[in-house]
C-alpha cells in the first residue's frame, strides 16, 4: 500500500515538473504587441500561457458552445469577468485544478489510512469524491462572483462621489465634457481610472462621453452608470437642466448606498444572534454545572 502511495505522489511530482518545464517562452513580437495594445486598469499582465491556462481556454470554449451551460448563465458571468479583470481561461484552469484535486485526494487519503492500519470502507473515498469534485469546480466561480459583487458595490460608491464632483464643476461654469473629465482625474481609484479611460476613448474616437459611460456600465454590470449616461444624454441632446438632474441622481445614489449599508448591518446582526445565543447557553451551563452536580450527588 505504501508503494501505491509513493507511486501516486511520484506521478503528481512528475506532472508538476512537466507543466513547469513545458511553459512556452514569449517571443519578442508577442511582448511588443502586448505592450502596445490598450490594457484596462485592472487587467492583469499575462506574458506566458502554460498548459493549464490552455486547458482552461479549451474548457471555456467548450462550455460556451456546448449545451451543458445555458447562454444566459454564461452571459451572467461576463460583468464579473469585466469588473475583476480575470480572464475566463484562468477561472476555468483553477476549476480544473481543484476538480482534479477533489478527484485524486480522497483515494490517496484512503490508501494512507489503509497503510496505517485504519480500515475504511471503499464507499468513504467515493462519497468524498462525489462531494469534493463539484465543490472544487464551483469554488473559483463562486469566488469570481463574490469579488465581482464587491467591486460593483465599490463602483457605486465611487460613482456617487463622481457625480457630486461633476455637479461642483458645472456650478463653476465648466462644460459637461470638461466636468466629467475633471471629476474622473481627482482620484487614483481603479474605478475612477476606468471612467477616465472611457472618457478619453470617447474624446479620441469622436463620440459622446455618455455613450462611453453607458457602454462601461453595461460591461461591468453597474446599472447606475447606465442611468447616469441616459441623464447626460438628455442634457446633451434635449437641452435638459443638467445640474438639477445630476444633483437628484447624486441624492438617489447616496440614499441607495445608505439603504444597502443598513441592510448589510441588519443581516450581520441577524447572523450574530445564533453565536451569541450559543455563547449564553455555554456560559449558563458553565455556571450551573457545579450546583447541578451537587444536587445529583446528594441523592
Amino acid at each position: 500500500m505504501w508503494m501505491v502511495l509513493a507511486g501516486v505522489l511520484s506521478g503528481l511530482g512528475a506532472t508538476g515538473l512537466y507543466l513547469g518545464l513545458s511553459t512556452a517562452q514569449p517571443s519578442l513580437a508577442s511582448i511588443s504587441a502586448t505592450l502596445n495594445r490598450p490594457v484596462e486598469a485592472t487587467a492583469p499582465f499575462h506574458a506566458r500561457r502554460n498548459t493549464v491556462d490552455h486547458a482552461g481556454a479549451v474548457v471555456a470554449a467548450w462550455l460556451e458552445q456546448g449545451p451543458l451551460v445555458s447562454k444566459q448563465r454564461w452571459a451572467a458571468l461576463a460583468p464579473f469577468l469585466a469588473i475583476t479583470g480575470e480572464p475566463i481561461e484562468q477561472v476555468m484552469a483553477h476549476s480544473l485544478i481543484l476538480g482534479a484535486g477533489g478527484l485524486m485526494v480522497p483515494p490517496v487519503l484512503w490508501a494512507a489510512a489503509q497503510g496505517l492500519g485504519v480500515a475504511l470502507p471503499i464507499v468513504f473515498p467515493l462519497m468524498l469524491i462525489l462531494v469534493a469534485v463539484p465543490l472544487g469546480i464551483t469554488l473559483p466561480i463562486l469566488r469570481l462572483v463574490r469579488r465581482g459583487r464587491e467591486r460593483q458595490h465599490h463602483a457605486r460608491v465611487v460613482l456617487g462621489s463622481f457625480v457630486d464632483l461633476v455637479v461642483l464643476s458645472l456650478a463653476g461654469g465648466v462644460g459637461v465634457e470638461g466636468a466629467l473629465f475633471a471629476a474622473s482625474q481627482v482620484s487614483g481609484d481603479w474605478m475612477a481610472k476606468r471612467l477616465a479611460r472611457s472618457l478619453l476613448r470617447a474624446r479620441d474616437g469622436g463620440f459622446s462621453p455618455w455613450v462611453a459611460l453607458g457602454d462601461l456600465g453595461s460591461e461591468i454590470g453597474v446599472s447606475e452608470l447606465v442611468e447616469l449616461a441616459a441623464t447626460l444624454q438628455l442634457a446633451g441632446t434635449e437641452g435638459a437642466r443638467i445640474r438639477q438632474s445630476l444633483s437628484a441622481r447624486a441624492v438617489s445614489l447616496r440614499r441607495h448606498e445608505q439603504a444597502e449599508a443598513e441592510s448589510m448591518a441588519n443581516a450581520m446582526t441577524e447572523r450574530l444572534f445564533l453565536p451569541g445565543a450559543l455563547l449564553l447557553v455555554g456560559f449558563l451551563v458553565f455556571i450551573g454545572y457545579p450546583a447541578f452536580d451537587r444536587i445529583i450527588g446528594g441523592f
